[in-house]
């Protein structure tokens, strides 16, 4: 495996990080007015600031891909299609030389693709759960597994070059907060399922690891 323990301090601020981004979230229907933007020095896209919000982009777009590889799922009795549905050694050590390929600290990478792969399940039994009591719910769509996979493929490659551009916001105190502020936007319209994947997916970003 290519992630270590890290220290009790950065455990610490990283729980509390991701506890700041998740309650954001609950909470996101009854928030209001603007918030800092204090780590958006840079040009235009490669500021970490809009790198933080890039991440939340592609999350989002992932959980979308997610519902859709469980409804596949759902109607074939197969595993969701996708590296969400893979957790083995092979995909961590594919990931481990992407991130190293893309510039990204590797346990960092490794920590935050395995939190969007923890809630792709949690998303995914969630909504077989609500399915098998209201089958109405589930989609009709019949996704093509083959295309699902080549999507996430590509959300994986565009996370790594976001996380490279929101790396100096890791450790910077405003993270959580500007982290935050991307994902309430983002869950504006969503279930509770998908409200509650996005949070779960965001856990590691600001993890406070460097100086």
């Amino acid at each position: 495996m290519i992630v270590s323990s890290a220290p009790r301090s950065s455990r610490a601020r990283r729980s509390a990080a991701a506890v700041a981004v998740v309650a954001a979230i609950a909470l996101s229907a009854g928030c209001g007015g603007d918030q800092p933007d204090p780590l958006s020095t840079g040009a235009p896209g490669a500021a970490p600031a809009d790198g933080l919000a890039r991440i939340v982009e592609l999350t989002g777009e992932r959980i979308g891909i997610s519902e859709r590889a469980a409804a596949a799922a759902a109607d074939t009795g197969e595993p969701a299609p996708g590296p969400d549905s893979d957790s083995g050694s092979g995909d961590v050590a594919v990931a481990a030389a992407a991130a190293e390929r893309a510039g990204v600290d590797v346990e960092w990478a490794a920590r935050v693709l395995a939190d969007q792969r923890a809630a792709a399940d949690q998303l995914r039994d969630g909504l077989t759960r609500q399915w098998a009591e209201r089958p109405d719910t589930r989609p009709a769509e019949q996704a093509d597994p083959a295309q699902l996979r080549s999507e996430l493929d590509r959300i994986d490659e565009e996370l790594l070059a976001a996380l490279r551009i929101a790396a100096p916001a890791r450790a910077h105190e405003d993270c959580p907060s500007s982290l935050a502020q991307a994902a309430v936007a983002r869950a504006e319209g969503l279930g509770d399922l998908a409200r509650g994947a996005l949070g779960r997916s965001l856990m590691s970003v600001c993890d406070g690891t460097p100086d």
